[in-house]
């Protein structure tokens, strides 16, 4: 199957609206969906790292800057930039978009008082999470409808995915041995077998979300192949 690359136009308005709603949800998200002090007092949440703590917040701002990179490249259509914009689309920015969503959604309809409060909604507003938890799915989906991307060879993307899945894993570790607390309260009322099964859960499905992406992508663009090659050389591959 493939369709026709989308105008120039079109991927500037995309990617301006894009950046900028998403920006101004991580703006918001840092400056204003504050847990109130008494949360740490308690141990409820960790008393370092604030909102870096937070895969879904890390998302949101490596999506805003993929964003705002793809609005650069579709303004300088630098090869360079091009590059990495495909690297990032293709190694963090589906895979953790699918994982932030469905890890989110599977966990609430398991037991969503004991992951996401009622009272969490009077600190996040419904746009907010529906912007961090469904929208950026929605858009990584429509970036890979808007034109082909060159996916690097598989081993490197699993490469640098395993390497910010491993160093997230490593500070969310590092911050519950200096605290006590875990970042996500739930992770306490596991058993350690159990605990781990679920990183490895997480991790194994970030890597299943990686080849949707890129099964997605040369699915959409029949001529993938041929076009990373003749633009990137033979070290990306459709």
């Amino acid at each position: 199957m493939k369709q026709l690359e989308s105008s120039l136009p079109v991927r500037l308005l995309f990617h301006a609206v894009v950046s900028g709603q998403l920006g101004y949800a991580v703006y918001y998200d840092y400056n204003y969906a504050q847990l109130p002090w008494l949360a740490i007092v308690l141990r409820l949440v960790p008393p370092i790292g604030g909102k870096f703590n937070y895969l879904t917040f890390l998302t949101a701002a490596l999506h805003t800057f993929y964003y705002l990179l793809a609005l650069i490249s579709d303004l300088y259509p630098v090869q360079g930039l091009r590059q990495l914009r495909d690297f990032l689309l293709a190694t963090f920015v589906v895979p953790l978009a699918l994982t932030v969503s469905v890890t989110f959604w599977l966990l609430v309809a398991i037991n969503c008082e004991a992951f996401y409060p009622a009272f969490l909604n009077e600190i996040y507003p419904w746009w907010l999470t529906l912007t961090l938890h469904v929208l950026i799915v929605c858009y990584a989906a429509l970036e890979l409808h808007l034109e082909p991307h060159c996916y690097p060879q598989r081993w490197k993307g699993f490469s640098a995915l395993a390497a910010g899945l491993i160093s997230y894993l490593l500070w969310m570790h590092l911050v519950y041995f200096w605290t006590g607390v875990w970042i996500y309260p739930f992770l306490g009322g596991l058993f350690e077998p159990l605990r781990w099964f679920f990183f490895g859960l997480i991790v194994s499905s970030a890597f299943g979300y990686y080849w949707l992406g890129e099964r997605l992508n040369c699915m959409l663009w029949a001529q993938c192949e041929w076009r990373n090659k003749a633009i990137s050389g033979p070290h990306f591959v459709g």
